[in-house]
């Protein structure tokens, strides 16, 4: 039992929106009421960015940890499921592959199904993952369902395609945060609305408080640094290093805008090329979330809207056009000295795979891990930024990864992105690669091989996979095989329902 003369210690979250929010309800959720004291500090002047509507799967385990019910809290925020990301015109103008969530096809004997694919590509001529990924499949038929479970007794040997339908959701990102500031407050976290005019530190140069325009002065044992792109804490006030991977990721700006609902509702985002970028199209359940992710220095800020909005063309414009800006990277010490910075307050990794609520919650629950964990504070500060970067890394390594391996030459960006420097991590992944079919990736990297080789092949990476063939595969064996998989998966895909009406049996 606490001891009720023990001080409470005192958690000043700056800003609200979805970092601040979702850091504000996971701390809540995962720290005791009786040792903590939680207070979220936002100023209704700072506008939202707008972006944030798409996620990966691990959103799920974000609601599991909170014990939301998944498909409630989807009604609740506009929100539509997800299989994947639709890349078109990314490899070349008018191709198109999907990065599915979950699995690809089945093993066979001692051979992994990327093994078996890659050994008979050249000699079966094929070129498409997506016919061997249940999700991909589902998506392009529009049809959704959670993965079912085994039967009872499942032979392990038998394929399933039903089983693995991993999935994300893609929803309103201003309900998103109604719903977790309601769960956030119910919780007992302190909403104040209010602006930090001043920064206040202590002798030993940690923060002691933090000055307010009408509020007078809020302390603090830990301030956490959800402020956004403003970067508040650790980059306006400690100045802490901001490692730069602009010359990695060349887009640097981002339009956002809003049009009417697309129907069917398709249960996937879009990822399409444009001439100085891409787009993307996210659809909810009563509008669609559009963006133009481009480089100004391949395109100034009104060809860009421009270029944009004739893409839109026929679609109902439900918002104006505006040009945010942005810089590629990452802190080098997102906990420094007792603020910790969460969200693009930490850095900002561009929307190209739906990275960002992942590494809110991420490092939010690392937070938490490291409030309650027997360690020093130094210990935890270390790991923490080790972690960070690492991750960060391992996400930079794979967007960089779309752009520099398309065949796009008819533009200037697309050539650049062709010949470009990679850092030396990518280089060596695609090396081994083209050497070997694999890429040896950390077990904690969060993009697997699996999703590095949808995008290799979708993107059409090497010309041949000659060198990858095996002499242990019969090329009638092997099309054998992929045409049951195949085969299994079209069947029990059409056993599903249409995204649309699972959307409305959840709601009623």
């Amino acid at each position: 039992m606490v001891s009720k003369n023990l001080k409470k210690q005192r958690i000043v979250i700056v800003g609200g929106g979805t970092s601040g929010w979702i850091t504000a309800a996971i701390l809540a959720k995962g720290l005791s009421s009786a040792q903590y004291e939680i207070e979220l500090i936002e100023s209704k002047e700072i506008p939202t960015i707008g972006v944030g509507e798409a996620t990966i799967p691990s959103i799920v385990l974000l609601l599991d940890y909170l014990e939301i019910d998944r498909f409630t809290f989807l009604s609740k925020v506009n929100g539509t499921c997800k299989y994947g990301i639709h890349f078109d015109g990314w490899a070349e103008k008018n191709k198109a592959y999907m990065h599915a969530f979950g699995s690809l096809g089945a093993h066979v004997q001692d051979m992994s199904f990327a093994q078996l694919w890659l050994g008979s590509a050249d000699s079966l001529n094929l070129n498409n993952l997506n016919a061997f990924a249940p999700t991909a499949i589902a998506a392009y038929q529009n049809k959704f369902n959670p993965p079912v479970a085994l039967p009872k007794g499942a032979n392990p040997n038998h394929f399933y395609p039903l089983s693995d339908l991993h999935y994300a959701f893609q929803f309103d990102a201003g309900l998103l945060v109604t719903q977790l500031s309601r769960f956030a407050k119910d919780k007992g976290v302190i909403h104040t609305i209010d602006k930090v005019k001043r920064v206040n530190n202590n002798k030993a140069g940690d923060i002691s408080s933090l000055s307010l325009v009408k509020q007078g002065n809020r302390s603090g044992d830990l301030f956490v640094d959800c402020s956004g792109m403003a970067g508040v804490l650790n980059q306006r006030h400690f100045k802490c290093e901001y490692l730069d991977w602009s010359n990695y990721l060349p887009c640097d700006s981002a339009i956002p805008m809003q049009t009417g609902k697309l129907d069917p509702l398709p249960p996937y985002t879009k990822s399409i090329a444009m001439n100085a970028g891409w787009r993307w199209q996210i659809p909810l359940r009563t509008r669609t979330g559009n963006g133009y992710v481009f480089s100004s220095q391949f395109i100034d800020d009104n060809a860009a809207i421009d270029e944009f909005t004739k893409s839109l063309s026929g679609q109902e414009i439900l918002t104006e056009p505006r040009v945010i800006k942005f810089k590629t990277g990452c802190l080098k010490t997102p906990w420094y000295k007792n603020s910790v910075a969460i969200g693009l307050s930490s850095g900002f990794f561009e929307p190209l795979e739906s990275t960002s609520i992942h590494l809110i919650h991420k490092f939010a629950v690392e937070l938490r891990e490291a409030l309650i964990s027997n360690n020093t504070r130094e210990q935890e500060v270390r790991a923490f930024n080790k972690m960070f970067i690492d991750t960060g890394i391992q996400i930079r390594d794979f967007l960089v990864t779309h752009y520099h391996v398309t065949r796009r030459d008819d533009s200037e960006f697309w050539r650049h992105c062709q010949t470009m420097p990679i850092p030396e991590t990518l280089q060596a992944h695609l090396e081994e690669f083209r050497n070997t079919g694999y890429i040896s990736l950390d077990e904690t990297s969060l993009f697997s091989y699996e999703s590095y080789l949808q995008v290799l092949v979708g993107q059409q990476y090497l010309a041949s996979y000659k060198n990858l063939r095996s002499s242990k595969l019969n090329p009638q064996g092997a099309k054998a095989f992929l045409d049951n998989v195949h085969n299994a998966i079209i069947n029990e895909v059409s056993k599903l329902e249409p995204h649309d009406n699972f959307l409305k049996k959840i709601s009623a």
